[in-house]
C-alpha cells in the first residue's frame, strides 16, 4: 500500500512532535512541517501531500484561512482540522468549507488518528464520536454571528443582509439566549473561548468579501 503523504501544521513544535510520533510509520510518510499557514503554503508550492492536519489558532496565517486558500487553490487535497475548540456549530462550519475530518486535540491518540486517515483517504468524512449530534445555531443566526464579532450595529447588519432591523433584533436575542448571554460583551466571552470567532462570514450576502 502506498504511504499517506502527509504536512503536520502547528505553531508548537513539540505537538508537531507528538503527533508525527502518533502516525504509524508503515503507513503514513511526513513530508513536512509547518509553524503557521504561511509556511505551510510554501511547502504546497513545492511537495503535494495527501494530507494537511490543521490546528486553527495560529500566529501570521491561522487554519481559517490558510484553509480557503488550500480550498481554492489545492482542492486534491485532504484538510484534518485538530483544534481544542470543539463546537457543532465550528465543526459543521469547517466541513462545509471543504475539511475532509475535525478532531478535538484532547481526544487525540495513535488509533484514532490513523484511523481518521484511513477513513478520509477513502473518501469519507471523519468526525470524533464524541461530535454534538444537535445543531445549536440556525443558519441564519451563523451567518449574524460574524457580523456581531465585527461589531456592526442592528441597522448596519440589516442592510448587509437585506432583512429589516426587526428581524436582526430577534435573532440577535435568540443567539445571546442560546448562548446564556444578555448583552454583548457576555455573547463575546462565551463565543471566543469556544473557537466561534474563526467562523468567518460564512454566507457572501452581498458579493464584496
Amino acid at each position: 500500500m502506498e504511504k499517506i503523504k502527509i504536512i503536520i501544521t502547528d505553531d508548537k513544535a513539540g505537538y508537531r512532535k507528538l503527533i508525527a510520533e502518533m502516525l504509524e510509520p508503515s503507513c503514513v510518510s511526513i513530508i513536512g512541517e509547518a509553524a503557521d499557514g504561511k509556511q505551510l503554503l510554501r511547502l504546497l508550492e513545492t511537495i503535494h501531500p495527501d494530507v494537511v492536519l490543521l490546528d486553527l489558532e495560529m500566529p501570521v496565517m491561522d487554519g481559517n484561512k490558510a484553509l480557503d486558500i488550500i480550498s481554492k487553490k489545492y482542492p486534491e487535497i485532504k484538510v484534518i482540522i485538530l483544534s481544542f475548540y470543539f463546537e457543532w456549530v465550528l465543526v459543521e462550519h469547517y466541513l462545509q468549507r471543504g475539511a475532509k475530518g475535525y478532531i478535538p486535540k484532547d481526544a487525540l491518540e495513535p488509533e484514532l488518528l490513523m484511523e481518521a486517515l484511513m477513513e478520509i483517504q477513502n473518501g469519507k468524512i471523519y468526525l470524533h464520536e464524541k461530535s454534538p449530534g444537535k445543531k445549536q445555531f440556525t443558519e441564519r443566526q451563523k451567518e449574524i454571528m460574524p457580523l456581531i464579532f465585527d461589531g456592526l450595529t442592528n441597522d448596519e447588519i440589516a442592510d448587509e443582509m437585506y432583512i429589516s432591523k426587526r428581524a436582526v433584533e430577534k435573532q440577535r436575542q435568540k443567539i445571546y439566549q442560546q448562548s446564556g448571554a444578555s448583552r454583548a460583551i457576555d455573547f463575546y466571552k462565551y463565543a471566543f473561548t469556544r473557537g466561534l470567532q474563526f467562523l468567518g462570514r460564512i454566507t457572501d450576502v452581498k458579493g464584496r468579501h
